[in-house]
């Protein structure tokens, strides 16, 4: 199961919780009983290898017939 972080909207205490997919993105926090919501965190992408680039499907010139 993962492990979500919740920010209390009121407090701004911070805390971790292990729960499923399906459960519900707001909590009540433990310290004030105020509304906590689930915090999103941005995940990296790195380009790596070929086929990210225009370059690389460019379309190969053909030899000149003379």
């Amino acid at each position: 199961m993962p492990r979500y972080v919740y920010r209390c909207t009121a407090c701004d205490h911070e805390y971790d919780r292990r729960e499923s997919f399906a459960a519900s993105a707001q909590r009540e926090c433990p310290e004030c009983s105020g509304l906590a919501r689930r915090v999103f965190h941005p995940v990296p992408v790195i380009y790596k290898g070929s086929g990210f680039y225009t370059t690389d499907y460019a379309r190969k010139k053909s030899p000149a017939t003379a």
